[in-house]
């Protein structure tokens, strides 16, 4: 028995003996070479700074795509504005979405020629206004709006009238359309019914200029043509 425990007596101390030495040699190892462990780590880190830099705009890049896969806030086809810039969607990437500008600003519907890439890093910190909200196709309809100044005069009813009834006029071959695409919408997404017809709403300007804020529902494809065909069935009706 006495010899048994001289024997794991020897073991232990012999254990203890290997990591007494081998923490002095990683003692002395660290101590001698604090210098280049110190300047290896420094090397390290400035490495990744300079990768995360380097990587910041494609990380980036990457969440706004993420973002807009699960948020949707418009598809290919819609009419989109962000930062000022305001055009079609034509194509999304994992880095950027292609626009084709509309302009200039909100004053027309014309393309303009150009063409707008937009990083996707834009929308992680950037509101988007979809002008088209549900409407993706041809065929459907949105509420479209646009402002025509008038003088702030006693006339200011002739022109508020005959405004209105240049919109009807050339939304009549809508009107059952639009209230029946609206109607599924609504129905679809549980929301209230908009006023579907033509409508006019007025403010002031200036103490001598009056807007009036134009109302109608439109194909998506011809909002455009449809604005300037109610425009110039205005003119023609105030100048006659």
């Amino acid at each position: 028995m006495s010899s048994r425990m001289n024997k794991d007596q020897k073991r232990r101390t012999q254990a203890n003996t290997r990591g007494i030495f081998i923490v002095l040699i990683a003692g002395s190892a660290v101590t001698l070479w604090a210098d280049d462990i110190y300047q290896y780590i420094l090397s390290l880190a400035a490495l990744a700074a300079g990768v995360a830099i380097a990587l910041k705009e494609f990380f980036l890049n990457v969440g706004g795509t993420f973002y807009r896969l699960f948020a949707k806030p418009f598809s290919v086809g819609d009419r989109i504005e962000v930062n000022g810039m305001r055009g079609d969607v034509v194509d999304v990437g994992i880095m950027s979405v292609l626009v084709m500008e509309v302009g200039p600003g909100n004053l027309t519907h014309n393309y303009t020629g150009r063409t707008i890439t937009i990083p996707n890093s834009t929308f992680l910190t950037t509101a988007v206004s979809n002008e088209n909200e549900s409407a993706h196709h041809e065929g459907d309809f949105i509420l479209h709006s646009f402002e025509v100044p008038i003088r702030n005069t006693p006339e200011w009813k002739k022109h508020y009238d005959t405004m209105l009834e240049s919109a009807e006029l050339c939304c009549e071959a809508y009107k059952e359309k639009a209230f029946d695409y609206f109607k599924k919408v609504t129905d679809k997404r549980q929301l209230e019914m908009p006023k579907t017809e033509p409508r006019i709403n007025l403010k002031f300007k200036s103490p001598n200029e009056i807007d009036m804020i134009v109302r109608v529902s439109a194909p998506v494809a011809r909002r455009g043509t449809i604005e300037q065909e109610i425009i110039r069935t205005y003119l023609n009706k105030v100048h006659k």
